[in-house]
């Protein structure tokens, strides 16, 4: 007997405890998605506020892929950028360095007059600078072949001045013709 009232009373113990926790659990599950659900809500009421004071940053979460490509184009171009701006940076550097190994052959230069001497025996070179060359058969021929160019010019001007005043339809014969006084003349 007293051990049937001892069962009695723990199996009323056990099914009170277990009712007592069933409650308890389905209460802080309650509270649980009541929490979450505010705390999501109020997240989504902020998040939303925030994104109609940026509208661009609304268009880029509409439209993440054109983000994406966009983003990608800024980094590349970024990174272009960075590089030559690195590229710049060294050889800057490196031309610093140069003058700096160069400078005290330089200032021997300065100071004692050195230079270079011009190379000599290459006749074929044209002179282009008339004050470098003082003899005077040279720039007498050089003169005579400015003024066989000038005429040239000036015949060639004179055909095309008649050209131009002849009709467009010109029949085979008058072209041929053309040519041959060309040919002459030249």
């Amino acid at each position: 007997m007293l051990s049937e009232i001892l069962a009695d009373v723990l199996n009323f113990i056990t099914t009170r405890s277990s009712h007592v926790l069933d409650r308890f659990v389905s209460s802080t599950n309650s509270f649980d998605d009541y929490l979450v659900g505010s705390v999501a809500s109020s997240i989504k009421a902020n998040w939303g506020n925030w994104l109609v004071h940026h509208p661009v940053i609304a268009w880029i979460c509409g439209h993440p892929i054109i983000s994406l490509v966009a983003g990608l184009i800024g980094l590349v171009l970024t990174l272009r950028l960075l590089a030559t701006i690195y590229r710049a940076i060294a050889n800057t550097i490196d031309q610093m360095w140069l003058l700096i190994l160069r400078s005290p052959w330089l200032l021997l230069k300065l100071l004692f007059g050195w230079e270079k001497k011009p190379k000599t025996g290459n006749s074929q070179t044209t002179v282009t600078n008339y004050q470098v060359t003082s003899n005077s058969e040279q720039l007498q021929l050089i003169i005579q072949r400015l003024d066989q160019i000038q005429q040239q010019q000036q015949r060639i001007i004179q055909d095309i001045a008649q050209l131009k005043q002849q009709p467009v339809a010109m029949e085979l014969k008058q072209i041929q013709l053309l040519e041959e006084q060309i040919v002459k003349k030249h």
